[in-house]
């Protein structure tokens, strides 16, 4: 589907591809949050292991649904929060869209990096 923000200068028709993309690259940006890859059963591949999903528009309503995996022993809840308020943020700053409801789905635990 496609949104669509009329004003006075004209209207703007934003793609699903284009909130999905946003919500990804937000989640990708929180820390303790990694892709999912190749071995977990029933998830696909990212490009380039990143967070992959879905995303959906009705009207000036956007929503999504992101597949991650979390940094072990990252607290999943907390990560999890931090993705959602990221992806609301990012969403509604570049698309100017209400934005409804954020589903993570927590695909894997993944080993987090050990600082030396």
């Amino acid at each position: 589907m496609t949104a669509r923000l009329t004003s006075d200068r004209g209207t703007t028709e934003i793609g699903d591809r284009a909130i999905l993309a946003i919500a990804c690259q937000a989640a990708a940006d929180t820390p303790g949050i990694g892709g999912v890859h190749e071995g977990v059963p029933g998830v696909h591949r990212g490009r380039d292991g990143r967070p992959l999903g879905r995303a959906a528009t009705d009207g000036d309503l956007a929503s999504a649904r992101v597949r991650i995996s979390v940094e072990y022993p990252a607290s999943v809840r907390e990560v999890t929060r931090e993705a959602r308020r990221r992806i609301r943020d990012q969403v509604r700053a570049q698309t100017g869209l209400r934005v409804g409801p954020v589903d993570l789905d927590v695909a894997a635990l993944r080993q987090g990096r050990r600082s030396s």
